[in-house]
């Protein structure tokens, strides 16, 4: 379907990123971050979690903890967890991203 379809694109575009802007650039953290989003949206949530924890640490180094665009990606990271019924750890990132807003 249409997800389907976003997903690969977002995924061929960051392909292209990577190489022409490399894997730091902004752009190139911004369509890594809607690779996760599409993966969400699609319930998958193990990969969308994988995605977003590699994200954070490139972004967190890039941009800084307390970025808006980290605090996104963080909070992503808390909604995939709570569906995946990992609640502790949803709450635990939740109130981080909450504190450092």
């Amino acid at each position: 379907g249409k997800l389907d379809d976003a997903l690969a694109t977002f995924k061929n575009v960051r392909a292209i990123q990577e190489r022409v802007l490399g894997a730091e650039h902004a752009s190139t953290l911004s369509t890594t971050m809607e690779v996760g989003n599409a993966l969400q949206c699609q319930s998958r949530f193990q990969e969308s979690e994988v995605l977003y924890r590699e994200l954070l640490v490139v972004q967190q180094r890039v941009l800084g903890a307390e970025y808006p665009t980290t605090l996104n990606t963080s909070y992503n990271l808390c909604l995939t967890l709570f569906d995946q019924n990992k609640y502790g750890e949803a709450e635990a990132r939740c109130r981080e991203v909450l504190a450092a807003s």
